[in-house]
């Protein structure tokens, strides 16, 4: 009885309203309520086709109400799906726009770190002199102090492609010139023995 009740009031609604629309004009109600609307009718368009078909078997011949009850159910199942669709296609959209919101991101850090790599791999004297940190002949003459060995008509090291970073801004390793030498040992003697 209940079931009747909601389906004769469904009924009166959807005559008032356009088809497609189960909402009264005035009224708003919302997608995700529609959608549910839809879905559930969709999921029961057998028992409301039956129970519309019960209400109105009162002089109507039988095989019109079989062909309002098929058109109504078919009805009924395809607005469910466009609903489903609906909200699928937009959930597909929505995944897409945070990708491509995480690439751009992705992408501007890159670019963002490839700019701070660039900035720092280019040093040169003339920039360091510019700065007032040091002078050239500071650096002429700390070269030829610590690195004899690379000094070549006054400033070698800072030649384009010639040693590392490191020497290019005059910083070398120190040689030790008293290197320890191994002496020989005994013939005799084994790791750990004092000859």
């Amino acid at each position: 009885m209940m079931l009747l009740a909601l389906l004769m009031r469904t009924d009166n609604e959807s005559k008032a309203a356009p088809e497609g629309e189960n909402a009264k004009p005035d009224r708003q109600v919302s997608p995700d309520k529609l959608l549910r609307a839809a879905v559930l009718r969709g999921r029961y368009a057998d028992v409301i086709v039956k129970a519309r078909g019960i209400l109105s078997q009162g002089g109507d011949k039988q095989e019109e109400l079989e062909k309002l009850q098929k058109e109504e159910k078919e009805r009924l199942l395809a607005e469910g799906n466009a609903a489903l669709e609906a909200r699928r296609a937009e959930a597909e959209a929505e995944s897409k726009r945070k990708l491509d919101l995480e690439r751009e991101k992705a992408r501007q850090a890159l670019q963002e770190m490839e700019r701070t790599v660039e900035i720092n791999d280019i040093v040169h004297p003339k920039d360091l002199e510019m700065l007032g940190t040091v002078t050239t002949e500071h650096i002429m003459s700390s070269v030829d102090e610590t690195s004899p060995e690379h000094s070549q008509d006054g400033l070698p090291s800072f030649l384009p492609g010639s040693g590392s970073m490191l020497e290019k801004l005059g910083l070398f390793m120190k040689v030790d010139e008293e290197e320890e030498e191994e002496e020989p040992c005994s013939k005799g003697a084994e790791d750990g023995e004092i000859n």
